[in-house]
Parts: structure tokens; sequence; C-alpha cells
């Protein structure tokens, strides 16, 4: 089965599309993140950025706090 092929995405338009940092969108590549090369740039498919900004939201104490305030109101 083939992945679903997304906008291939620079480091710019990425960090912005997740509204992050270039400084972090390399870094998760470091980390991991599957990258390419596309005209002599380094890019992310869209489904595979958003799948690594969810898992790193999810794993994130701070936003955690934030949805459970949310839920209550305050």
């Amino acid at each position: 089965m083939e992945k679903p092929m997304g906008e291939p995405l620079t480091y710019f338009q990425a960090a912005r599309r997740v509204r992050r940092s270039v400084r972090t969108i390399k870094r998760w590549r470091r980390n991991g993140m599957p990258m390419g090369w596309a005209d002599g740039h380094r890019v992310v498919d869209e489904p595979v950025l958003l799948a690594w900004w969810r898992d790193r939201m999810s794993a994130d104490p701070v936003h955690q706090l934030r949805i459970v305030r949310g839920m209550d109101g305050n």
C-alpha cells in the first residue's frame, strides 16, 4: 500500500504550515522525520509533517493542560 502523497513543503513552508520555526522543522528532521529533495531543496510531504506535528502536540504537557483548561471553561 502506498502512502498518500501531499504537497511537498520546504523548511519555510513547513514551518508556516504548523506555526513553528524553521529551526524546529530542522530538529524534527534530525530526529527522524522523513524528508526528500526537490529542485535542490529539502522537502517534506504535508501528511508526514502533520503527523509529526500531531505526535509532538500530544506529547506536550503544556498543550495537554490547555486542552483540559479549555474543557473546564477556565
